[in-house]
Formats: structure tokens, C-alpha cells, sequence
């Protein structure tokens, strides 16, 4: 209680007088309204609700660098049209590189090593900006937006909010990428060894946390003989992220960390596939991303990750048994996270109840997740 306290007043400067706006929030998020409450000291007259525009795109996406050039594509079946402006910044936009009708795809030269972002402009609703997932680093190439997911309810996840990686062992080069993404809070859920090991560089400007999901000092070396040992080794280490105490809290202290920092923010492991990954599957989830999509961006670590140079040149430089061991170490499958979500429904009934009973995260916590994280209205249900 004393931290909760004391985060909302760094969050709501004026202390109590604000904590009734943050009441109005819940309620407005909680509840699915299509509105924002505008927060206002409780003396103050009643929160103005302002609507919010509805999102008419369906589908959107830009695909990573190929060639010198990135395909923009989008699904908006209610448009006529679509206008495409492409930035350097999500907040500058502003070059007109083509458009179509509300079902299009449009490809754009690109500068080298450039990460652009472009905003769709439809004819009537909102506009989405959307941008290449990945970030093509050398030193940390599971580095990723965890945004840019439509939601069930019609809203879509915000891009350059929330990003997922690997260990931050960032060059000189890679780390002023980095420092250009606006993160104010980077968690770190590896334990003590691997840190020590491995720090993290942390970005300019950027809070670091340490929440440990394995509640060990290091990872250890255990003994796997044979590929069914590994298989297995990664199915019961998805299931104990959902049972352990250690892990619980991590979570815990993670996604309050991610609700009330100002800012963008980023979370890690060692890989940013296992612990990063099942953590990126729950807030995806219970921010109302459909479940294939979640398993989707889960194996998304398989192209990131496992066939980057410096893992495929690790298995290259291994005994065949061997290499075919470290396979199912290094990369992702989906009954992995499949282990995890099982293990959810068979203690917790649902990933909500798994937020709320084994997290322990209080409805308001959720409410500024979905507040931060999600843009445009929910879509009305005929």
C-alpha cells in the first residue's frame, strides 16, 4: 500500500486530490467505455469525457527491411481510401509516399539501417501509425516493438510504448538506436549471475529494475542428454513461470513498474524469448490480443533470435547430436507457451485471474496498462 501510495503521487503531482481521477480511469477502462477521463482535482468540477476517434483499420503492417525498400499494407473495410505519410519519428510524419483504397499495400524505399514509421490517414475514423517490428541490431536482434496488435475489442496496441529484447549488451551504434526510442524505465528479469555476466547497457535516461522470475542467483548448467530432455526442460520451465513465487512477483513488479513510469519503457531477459517472451504473452493477452496473434509474436523470437548469425554460427560449430539438443534450447515452440497458458487455465480459470489472483494486481494497475498501452475506441457490438 505505502508503494502504491507513493507511485500515485509521482504519477498525480497533486497528491489525493487526484487519486478520484484515477478512480473515474478504472472505471472508464474497466468498464470498456470509448471515452477518457480527464483528470481534475476531486474539488474541481466532474471529468470531462472526451470520445475517442475509432481506428477503421482492420489489419496493418510494415514489413522489416528487404532490399532497400519496406511494404506497407493495411485492411480498412469501411474507408474508401487511405493516405500514407512516412517519418523518421512516430510524432513526424508528414512525407505523403502514396495511398489506395481501404484495402492496399504500398512499397517504400527506404534509407540504410533506417527504422521509419508511417501513419495511415484514412478517409473517415482515426489515423494508425504503424512501423517495422524488429530494429535490425547486431548486438541485440530480438530487440522489438511490442506493439501494433489490433485487440479483440477493435483498439490496437500502441507502437514505440513498450519494447521487448534480449540481454542490452548494446555497441556504441546499437545503444544510439536505442537511446532514440524515448524508454524511461528498462526491467531486467535475469538473475544475479547473468547480470554480472552480462549487464545491461541501460539507455539514456532510463530507470533501470532487476525483477529475478527465477528467484536463483544464476540459470545454472544442467545435464540434457537427449532432445526430449530439452523439449521437456522448456515445458516445465513455462509452467513454473505461471506457479512460482519468485516468478509471480517478478511479473508483479514488472507490469506495475510498466503502468505508472512516465514514458516508454522495456523489459529483458537473457534471450528475450523465454521470460520475455511468456511475460510479452500475458499483457498481450489480457490486453485483449487474440490468442493466435499472442502465439504469432511469441515465435516471432524464431526469427529474431534463433536465426540470427551469432545463434545459427553456435549451432554450426557443435557435434550434430549436439546442435540438435540446443536446437529446442534456442529457439521457440508453441506447445512451450502453450504449457504456460495451459497452466493458467488449470489454476487460475483465466489470464484475467491469473492477473488478479496470482499477480496480485489490483484493478487499478490493469486500468493504467490498458490506458497506456491501447488506442482507439472498443468497436461497437451490433
Amino acid at each position: 500500500m505505502i508503494f502504491t501510495v507513493a507511485v500515485m503521487k509521482s504519477v498525480y503531482p497533486a497528491g489525493r486530490r487526484r487519486l478520484s481521477a484515477a478512480r473515474a480511469l478504472i472505471t472508464a477502462v474497466a468498464g470498456g467505455a470509448a471515452v477518457v477521463a480527464i483528470a481534475t482535482p476531486a474539488a474541481a468540477a466532474p471529468a470531462r469525457l472526451v470520445p475517442l476517434a475509432a481506428i477503421p483499420f482492420t489489419t496493418a503492417a510494415v514489413t522489416d527491411p528487404a532490399g532497400g525498400s519496406v511494404t506497407v499494407s493495411w485492411t480498412a473495410p469501411a474507408v474508401r481510401s487511405v493516405r500514407v505519410y512516412e517519418g523518421a519519428t512516430p510524432v513526424r510524419t508528414d512525407r505523403y509516399v502514396g495511398g489506395g483504397h481501404g484495402t492496399g499495400k504500398l512499397t517504400v524505399r527506404v534509407p540504410a539501417g533506417a527504422h521509419e514509421y508511417f501513419r495511415l490517414v484514412p478517409d473517415r475514423g482515426a489515423s494508425l501509425t504503424v512501423s517495422q517490428r524488429g530494429f535490425g541490431l547486431a548486438s541485440d536482434p530480438n530487440l522489438r516493438d511490442v506493439g501494433g496488435y489490433r485487440t479483440t475489442s477493435g483498439q490496437w496496441v500502441r507502437e514505440n510504448v513498450l519494447y521487448r529484447s534480449g540481454a542490452l549488451s548494446l555497441t556504441p551504434a546499437d545503444l544510439k538506436v536505442v537511446n532514440g526510442l524515448g524508454i524511461r524505465a528498462v526491467a531486467d528479469l535475469r538473475t544475479p549471475g547473468e547480470i554480472a555476466t552480462t549487464p545491461d547497457v541501460v539507455p539514456a535516461g532510463a530507470r533501470y529494475h532487476n525483477f529475478n522470475m527465477t528467484g536463483e542467483a544464476s540459470t545454472g548448467s544442467p545435464s540434457i542428454p537427449t532432445e526430449a530432455a530439452a523439449v521437456q526442460l522448456l515445458v516445465d520451465g513455462e509452467r513454473q513461470m505461471v506457479l512460482s513465487d519468485a516468478s509471480k512477483q517478478a511479473l508483479h513488479d514488472l507490469f506495475t513498474t510498466l503502468a505508472y513510469s512516465p514514458g516508454a519503457g522495456l523489459f529483458n531477459c537473457s534471450a528475450g524469448k523465454d521470460r520475455t517472451g511468456w511475460s510479452t504473452a500475458v499483457l498481450l493477452t489480457l490486453l485483449g490480443v487474440p490468442s493466435d496473434v499472442v502465439m504469432k509474436d511469441y515465435l516471432l523470437s524464431n526469427t529474431y533470435y534463433f536465426n540470427s548469425p551469432g545463434v545459427q554460427q553456435t549451432l554450426a560449430s557443435l557435434p550434430p547430436a549436439t546442435a540438435a539438443i540446443y536446437t529446442h534450447l534456442l529457439d521457440v515452440e508453441p506447445q512451450y507457451l502453450q504449457a504456460g497458458l495451459d497452466q493458467v487455465k488449470a489454476t487460475y480459470g483465466s489470464m484475467t485471474g491469473y492477473a488478479l489472483r496470482g499477480l496480485k494486481l489490483s484493478p487499478l494497475t490493469l486500468a493504467l496498462l490498458k490506458a497506456k498501452l491501447l488506442t482507439g475506441t472498443p468497436a461497437r457490438v451490433a
